[in-house]
């Protein structure tokens, strides 16, 4: 199993680390092939061009986007390109395609659970481990921590974080799901106050992984007691601004949790990252 990082070791050195000393077999390698400068097909394009339509039009959640016909004269594409970058969205949850008379497409959310599916493919194509997984959501919290604390609205800071400062009396007959998603909560919230979205996303996403692949095959219920206490201490750490303690506790707190599963579903921590 992968050893757990120093708490000072940088994102940087732990990616050398592991490309230098993980064997890969036959694994593919992560390298770049300039696909990013590869010309979009053209339902891609559409589909681009949708969501700048939605964004530019403040579109919300549940609104319904033009007709087809609409559509088909807007993006003067073919209806199977048309189709093909509809259905590249409604993967992703980001529209939703309602059937039947006075169907269409309908502006969907902006899900990190969408984000992490389509990102287990490439973390189980490159031989990425759940261990690994924990270990950069470690890393990661904890720099979302350490931006939340110094963030300058400082009101905003201490409204935000003032419910997890709080013991809150325990609810025994809390089901799994429901405590999983208070507690899931506390990091979103944080996330949010690091005002840096590309982080707050990217994060989220590797939670959702985690909180479906590993979460829900224990019993976090049984971690009540690390888990609140951890929560308080860090939130009381940003709500007064001390931008490395907040870093530090959380990528404790992280470890704390992880070694919790680890004893819940032992060896399933070195398999690879599935695609569910």
């Amino acid at each position: 199993m992968p050893k757990r990082p120093a708490i000072n070791t940088s994102p940087l050195q732990r990616k050398l680390k592991r490309v230098t000393s993980v064997p890969r077999g036959s694994m593919p390698i992560v390298f770049s092939s300039g696909a990013a400068l590869r010309p979009l097909k053209t339902s891609e394009s559409v589909a681009r061009n949708i969501i700048h339509d939605i964004v530019e039009n403040d579109l919300p959640s549940g609104t319904s986007l033009p007709s087809e016909a609409v559509m088909l004269k807007k993006y003067a594409v073919s209806r199977e390109s048309l189709r093909e970058g509809l259905r590249l969205l409604e993967v992703q949850g980001l529209i939703s395609l309602r059937r039947g008379p006075g169907g269409g497409p309908i502006v969907g959310t902006v899900d990190p659970a969408n984000l992490g599916r389509i990102s287990t493919l490439y973390y189980h194509l490159v031989g990425a481990t759940y261990a690994e997984l924990i270990d950069a959501w470690a890393i990661a919290e904890g720099m979302l921590a350490e931006l939340a604390a110094r963030n300058p609205d400082r009101d905003r800071v201490r409204a935000a974080m003032a419910p997890y400062i709080v013991e809150q009396p325990h609810l025994h007959d809390e089901s799994k799901a429901d405590f999983v998603q208070s507690h899931s909560d506390f990091h979103f919230v944080m996330g949010a106050l690091a005002d840096n979205r590309v982080l707050q996303l990217s994060l989220s996403a590797i939670g959702e992984i985690i909180t479906h692949h590993v979460i829900l095959n224990a019993d976090p219920r049984d971690a009540r007691i690390i888990i609140e206490t951890d929560h308080r201490a860090i939130a009381k750490a940003v709500a007064a601004g001390h931008a490395l303690k907040a870093r530090e506790l959380t990528q404790q707190h992280m470890y704390s949790v992880s070694d919790f599963y680890k004893g819940e579903i032992g060896p399933k921590m070195d398999d690879f990252v599935e695609w569910r």
